[in-house]
């Protein structure tokens, strides 16, 4: 590659680099990726990545009380043989954190000023005692740390997944133009853009997968170079540890591997494939040793604790909900799916387009948490839409076949996308959950239901918000946003502004009579449009969010132009 190649690779990586980082979070969006992080930060400090409560000699409060959470109510995780608990979450996400929990280590000790401040802000006049009830301070600190890691960490994984579709493409045969049409449509009209911002393991997870298909299509037509295979391998078997669930995909990728070579009457590259991969098992399954006694034993509960739901219906509820269903969040899927059941659209892996699609969605169609928490649609489908989507688009090419129907599908994705950041996934999760339990208060309380289908539906209430299209964050999100813009969710001193005429009755138009059912969002980060990283860090710091912002988004914004321009007109 010559320097003008290189630096043309380099701009367009900063420049998407910078673009997500432009709309990365303040500090985690979920407590999952919070629980995450203390795990990484004891793995760098005490070589061992268990949680210690108080008695054991937990030094933060966060890893205190997870500790307490996961030894206790045996959730998000498993106490191991030592005593420690571990979290449940995949063991690559921990070790990927690590270099960034001790830069964030590096930082908090050189400005300690940004801690006292941050408690300051979110729980003040709290002792140490009472900070344990201050949510905010709980679950988002040390700021620092959470902070780098939001800026960082996803913006840095998504840049590389873009780059990765744009290879992926031309390996497919797209030409230069189709592929930069590929990567740009998936990058912002489906559910892959909210991997861009959140802490989650699913963005790299996601990164690791393009990367392994990305040497199963050169392998398959075969122009893979020597080395290849081996870092295909490499990626699958970071894909694994990154999201357990991608084993069922690199397993049909190790056979379309297999085909390669039968077709040809060579294995070398079959034999390199799974040489890279099985660093990767030993460690996944030496760790769990380690921490269990058992190699299969991760920390995640049993199959029979959450595989529960029928599965048909979780497939009706992955595909059509109206807050999580991808085919409103990834509206491509309309065109995709079914010229991907054309032979002549997709003659290249057409079958491992649909493995990788399906393999997701028959596994988490059974879950009890389908939807995926807090999180932007059902983050745990969403490698399997890309997955498809990086394999069909390239040689099916709808954009020339169906011009208008691509147009108006890929402008409607980048509304549903574009939703995804004005307001918070958790916010809207939360006040959803209130009005779901307040309207059936209501039903009870009018006579047209019972209380014990309401206590049901005030059970399943996460479930529900997620179903209904009342709830559907295609709208409340906006809602949200103009709540956020006028100060409707605080008042003049910032406390938080209760009352379901301020909060519920503007996004859902449901009454709540109980008052805990008109609570504000609960997080400091979560009003007032904090949950993005400008407008938390400028209310911490005393400054506008703009002048923090603005530099970065036009930095990254010129880099992408003058990248991605070259990338699409020639070959790199």
């Amino acid at each position: 590659m010559n320097g003008a190649r290189r630096r043309t690779w380099v701009a367009a990586w900063l420049g998407v680099f910078l673009l997500f980082a432009s709309v990365a979070h303040g500090n985690f969006e979920t407590v999952d990726a919070a629980f995450t992080m203390h795990a990484a930060r004891a793995l760098w400090q005490r070589g061992d990545s268990g949680l210690l409560t108080t008695a054991q000699g937990g030094e933060l409060l966060g890893e205190q009380v997870g500790a307490a959470y996961i030894a206790e109510r045996g959730r998000n995780g498993r106490v191991g043989a030592n005593g420690r608990a571990y979290v449940w979450f995949p063991m690559g996400h921990v070790w990927l954190m690590v270099p960034f929990v001790a830069a964030g280590e590096f930082l908090q000790r050189r400005v300690p000023a940004a801690e006292a401040g941050f408690r300051a802000m979110v729980a003040p006049g709290r002792d140490d005692a009472g900070l344990v009830y201050a949510e905010s301070y709980l679950f988002g600190h040390p700021v620092l740390t959470q902070g780098l890691i939001c800026f960082l960490l996803p913006a840095s994984v998504a840049a590389t997944s873009v780059l990765l579709l744009f290879l992926l493409a031309r390996a497919l045969g797209a030409s230069p133009r189709d592929a930069a049409i590929t990567t740009g449509s998936i990058t912002l009209a489906t559910q892959f853009f909210a991997l861009g911002r959140e802490t989650l393991s699913d963005g790299p997870g996601l990164c690791c997968l393009l990367a392994m298909l990305l040497v199963v299509v050169r392998v398959h037509l075969g122009t893979a170079r020597h080395w290849m295979p081996f870092l295909g391998g490499m990626a699958a078997g970071a894909a694994v540890l990154l999201r357990y669930q991608h084993a069922f995909g690199v397993i049909a990728a190790a056979l379309a591997i297999a085909l390669a070579c039968r077709r040809r009457r060579a294995w070398p590259e079959l034999l390199w494939f799974l040489a890279g991969g099985l660093p990767f098992a030993c460690l996944f399954f030496g760790v769990n040793i380690a921490r269990f006694g058992n190699p299969l034993i991760t920390g995640y509960p049993e199959i029979g604790e959450w595989l529960q739901q029928p599965i048909w219906l979780g497939l009706v509820k992955l595909l059509l909900s109206a807050g999580r269903g991808i085919l409103w969040l990834s509206p491509l899927l309309w065109l995709a799916l079914p010229m991907a059941l054309r032979r002549d659209r997709t003659p290249h892996l057409r079958w491992l387009a649909w493995v990788v699609f399906a393999s997701p969605m028959l596994l988490f169609a059974s879950a009890n948490g389908w939807n995926g928490g807090q999180c932007w649609g059902s983050r745990y489908v969403t490698p399997g839409v890309v997955g498809l989507l990086a394999l069909v688009l390239p040689q099916a090419r709808p954009w020339i076949s169906w011009p208008r129907a691509w147009m108006l599908l890929c402008l409607l994705g980048v509304f549903a996308n574009v939703t995804s950041v004005v307001a918070p996934v958790r916010g809207v999760i939360q006040l959803a959950a209130q009005a779901v339990c307040a309207e059936a208060n209501n039903e009870v309380a009018a006579g047209r239901m019972t209380p014990a289908v309401a206590a049901r539906q005030i059970e399943d209430r996460d479930d529900i918000a997620s179903w209904r299209p009342r709830f559907s964050p295609l709208h409340a999100n906006w809602f949200y946003a103009g709540r956020s813009l006028t100060g409707g969710f605080e008042d003049e001193h910032g406390a938080p502004r209760n009352g379901s005429e301020h909060t519920i009755e503007p996004l859902f138009g449901i009454v709540a009579t109980d008052p805990v059912l008109g609570m504000a969002p609960a997080r400091w980060e979560d009003r007032c449009g904090r949950h993005l990283w400008w407008r938390f860090w400028g209310d911490l710091l005393g400054v506008s969010g703009w002048l923090l912002v603005l530099p970065v988004f036009a930095l990254g914004t010129w880099l992408s132009v003058a990248g991605w321009r070259r990338l699409a007109s020639a070959q790199p």
